[in-house]
C-alpha cells in the first residue's frame, strides 16, 4: 500500500496545495524544490503537526486525515527527524536512543543492536551528547526516531546544519538505511546531490504545489531536470558489477549488453549500481577506434536530436537491452560534419564516469 491523499493548508500568504498525490512505501522518496515552496509544510501536515491542514490522507490502510478528523501523530507511528537533532542534554547516547525503545509500543520490529550497528555508533553510546559532532548528533536523533518503531521515518533536511565534510561523512549510514531498512523514507532536501546519490524517488515541489512525483531513473534523465540546476545534462544508467581486473586496477560494469570499465571500484561483483555520466562527456564515431587511450566504445543507435543551446545538441543514443538513453552533448557542427541522423548507428566513447550506490 502507498501513502496516498490530498493536502492544503493557507498561512499568512502562503497556499499550500499539493493535489492528488500517491507516494510509494518502499525505497527513500526525496521531497524536493528551492527554499519557500511548501516542502516543510508539506511533510508537517503529513505527520500530522499543522493543526489546519486539510483533505485526506490514507497510510497503510488507516485513514490519518478525513473531513476535518486528524489521527493524532503518537497514534500514526512514524519516526520523524528534524534540521536540528533535538537531543535531551542530560542524557547520554545510550539513554537518547533507549528513550525511543521505551516509548515504542511492542513486538519491536526494529532493534537496539540493528541501530547501533546501522549508524555505527557502538563507540558512542557512552558519550555526553553535547560532546557530539554535528554529524553525530544527526545519527544519534535518527536511531532514536528508529527506535521509536516507526512504520514510516520522516526527515527534514537532516543534513541543512552540516558542514560538507560532515555530509560526506554521514551519506554512507543514510544509505545503508535506505537499502536495509522496510519502512518507506521521506526525507526533504533543496541539494540536488543528495537526491542523486539517495533517492529512489522524488517529488517536486514549486510554489506549494507537488509539479510530479518521479522515479529517480526518470527524474535524472530529463535533460532540463530542476535537479540539474544550470548544470550539464547527465544519462543515469542501471549497471551491474560483472568483474575485476586487479592487475590494471580496474572494475567492468555491464550496461544493458554493454560493458564498461572504470577505476576499480571496492564492491562485491553482482552488485547494482548508479552510473552517472555527463553528456559532454560522450563523442560519437563512426567505427571503433585502433588505437585510443579511451577504454570505454559503446555500440549504439541514435533516436533523437535536439536543440540545446545556440551552439550544440543534445543527441539521445539507445543501448542494446538498456531501458534509459544515453545522452551526448554535440557541436552543431560536429552534427553537420559527421551526417548525424536518427536510427544511424555509431560508437560512443566515453571519457569519463561517475558511479552512484
Amino acid at each position: 500500500m502507498s501513502l496516498t491523499g490530498h493536502l492544503s493548508l493557507t498561512r499568512g500568504g502562503f497556499q499550500l496545495d499539493t493535489g492528488l498525490f500517491e507516494i510509494p512505501e518502499t525505497g527513500l522518496t526525496a521531497i524536493f524544490g528551492h527554499s519557500g515552496c511548501g516542502k516543510t509544510s508539506f511533510l508537517r501536515a503529513l505527520a500530522g503537526f499543522e493543526n489546519e491542514a486539510k483533505g485526506e490522507v490514507v497510510f497503510q490502510g488507516k485513514l490519518w486525515l478525513k473531513d476535518g478528523k486528524s489521527l493524532p501523530v503518537y497514534q500514526r507511528k512514524l519516526g520523524y527527524v528534524f534540521q536540528e537533532s533535538s537531543l535531551f542534554a542530560h542524557l547520554d547516547v545510550e539513554n537518547n536512543l533507549r528513550y525511543g525503545l521505551k516509548r515504542a509500543t511492542k513486538p519491536h520490529h526494529i532493534h537496539f543492536e540493528q541501530v547501533v550497528e546501522w549508524l555505527n555508533l557502538a563507540h558512542l553510546l557512552v558519550r555526553d551528547v553535547q560532546t557530539l559532532s554535528g554529524g553525530e548528533k544527526q545519527r544519534v536523533a535518527i536511531g532514536r526516531a528508529l527506535l521509536g518503531q516507526p512504520n514510516i521515518l520522516m526527515m527534514d533536511e537532516p543534513m541543512a546544519s552540516l558542514d560538507s565534510l560532515s555530509k560526506q561523512q554521514i551519506f554512507p549510514y543514510l544509505e545503508r538505511l535506505r537499502d536495509e531498512i522496510k519502512i518507506p523514507i521521506l526525507y526533504i532536501t533543496h541539494s540536488s546531490d543528495e537526491v542523486v546519490r539517495l533517492a529512489d524517488t522524488v517529488i517536486f515541489m514549486a510554489e506549494g504545489k507537488i509539479a510530479s512525483i518521479e522515479s529517480i531513473e526518470q527524474a535524472l534523465n530529463q535533460p532540463h531536470s530542476p535537479l540539474y540546476q544550470n548544470q550539464d545534462p547527465r544519462s543515469v544508467l542501471s549497471a551491474v558489477l560483472d568483474s575485476h581486473v586487479l592487475e590494471d586496477g580496474l572494475s567492468c560494469l555491464k550496461v544493458g549488453s554493454a560493458k564498461l570499465s572504470i577505476s576499480y571500484l571496492d564492491k562485491a561483483v553482482g552488485e547494482t549500481l548508479r552510473v552517472v555520466i555527463s553528456a559532454n562527456q560522450v563523442s560519437l564515431m563512426k567505427e571503433k577506434p585502433v588505437l585510443t587511450s579511451m577504454l570505454n566504445h559503446l555500440p549504439v543507435t541514435i533516436e533523437d536530436i535536439s536543440d540545446f543551446n545556440e551552439f550544440s545538441v543534445l543527441v539521445r543514443l539507445r543501448l542494446k537491452d538498456e531501458p534509459w538513453p544515453l545522452l551526448a552533448q554535440i557541436t552543431k557542427r560536429s552534427v553537420k560534419q559527421l551526417a548525424l541522423e536518427e536510427a544511424s548507428e555509431w560508437i560512443a566513447a566515453i571519457k569519463s564516469v561517475s558511479i552512484l550506490n
